[in-house]
């Protein structure tokens, strides 16, 4: 990954995953990005609280969505 953006709608804990998401992207290979999940954007976070935590899994959702549009291109 040499660029990693995110954008979101959503409230500020929305915003806090997708940039780490984005922040944890950048640099790795797509054999790395599978590694990328909801816990270790906790871990990096810290945690967050209950009703926040599903932000962390919504943002890595996205990377992995993004990484299987990806790899499905660049079988094309």
């Amino acid at each position: 990954v040499k660029e990693a953006t995110y954008l979101t709608d959503g409230c500020g804990a929305s915003s806090v995953c997708g940039s780490f998401a984005a922040e944890l992207a950048f640099g790795k290979s797509p054999e790395e990005l599978v590694e990328i999940t909801g816990e270790s954007i906790l871990q990096v976070l810290g945690g967050l609280p209950e009703e926040d935590r599903h932000c962390a899994f919504l943002a890595a959702d996205t990377l992995q969505e993004a990484l299987d549009d990806y790899m499905k291109k660049q079988r094309s």
